[in-house]
């Protein structure tokens, strides 16, 4: 799914890490795509974030039970998966622009 959305394992442990919190290596990102590492329910929900994916919906996919409680969601989160899936169609070249262009509309 992360794969669907152009991101890497780097990019994913990055985004896992602004929206959430969660700081995970880029190779323990690929042991989980790899199956080399368990997903637990906490995890599950966070990649739900990440996804854009409600974590009873992703659960249900995975067969992982969700967790008892969703951790709080990073109000920018939605709108963070909603662009992800929007730009997944675009050339590297293509999302180097609007990053650039959106570093040079940040305030100093």
């Amino acid at each position: 799914m992360l794969g669907n959305r152009n991101l890497n394992w780097t990019a994913s442990a990055k985004t896992l890490y602004h929206l959430t919190g969660r700081l995970l290596a880029a190779a323990t990102i690929g042991a989980i795509g790899h199956g080399h590492k368990e997903i637990t329910p906490g995890l599950l929900a966070d990649f739900a974030i990440l996804l854009g994916i409600p974590a009873y919906d992703l659960a249900a996919l995975t067969g992982i039970d969700p967790p008892d409680q969703t951790p709080p969601q990073n109000p920018a989160a939605a709108d963070v998966a909603e662009l992800i899936w929007d730009i997944r169609s675009l050339t590297a070249t293509q999302v180097q622009q609007i990053s650039d262009k959106a570093k040079a509309l940040q305030p100093d």
